[in-house]
């Protein structure tokens, strides 16, 4: 039997992050885990502290805290969202964009 060396489509050494600013760019958990949970937050989405909930599983209490502090519309916190779906699944933000509008239609 052959050997199917994988090891390079696994590397992780790469950071998956987000810019939001001049000042603030996050770090993106990408994690199978963090994922899993956050499809289920976003099937029981509600409210707007549903949204935030989702961001802080992926980016953390601290940048979570600085994107409220912005007060951004709804239409800049899907940019944020999709975003950080594009880094989670490995996508283009325009590619996830795109997926985003699929599912809305």
């Amino acid at each position: 039997m052959s050997l199917i060396d994988i090891s390079q489509k696994l590397n992780t050494d790469e950071e998956s992050k987000i810019k939001i600013d001049a000042e603030h760019e996050f770090n993106v958990d990408c994690g199978a885990e963090t994922m899993l949970v956050a499809e289920q937050k976003f099937r029981g989405a509600k409210n707007l502290n549903d949204y935030f909930e989702i961001i802080k599983l992926f980016l953390g209490e601290e940048a979570t805290k600085i994107i409220k502090e912005k007060n951004l519309t709804i239409k800049k916190l899907n940019i944020i969202v999709i975003a950080i779906m594009a880094q989670a699944n490995e996508l283009s933000y325009e590619e996830m964009e795109e997926r985003f509008r699929n599912i809305s239609k």
